[in-house]
């Protein structure tokens, strides 16, 4: 697993801009257009109701994005 739920937003987009698309997709905020995101995949996910199957689901297209 290259992604960690540990892993600070900013550096995973940063490492693979390909993970904003999977970012969107599993209803994190706007990345693209400014909304500023700080904190770890986590913190994220928990704060944007994204936990339980829907996280591991998110965790899951992260690191099929990054490993393609």
């Amino acid at each position: 697993m290259k992604i960690k739920p540990e892993d600070l937003v900013e550096d995973v987009i940063q490492q693979y801009p390909a993970t904003v698309r999977v970012f969107m997709d599993h209803d994190f905020p706007c990345l693209v257009c400014g909304e500023a995101v700080w904190g770890t995949v986590e913190e994220n996910a928990g704060r944007n109701n994204i936990t339980g199957e829907k996280f591991n689901e998110l965790m899951k297209a992260l690191n099929k994005t990054v490993s393609d």
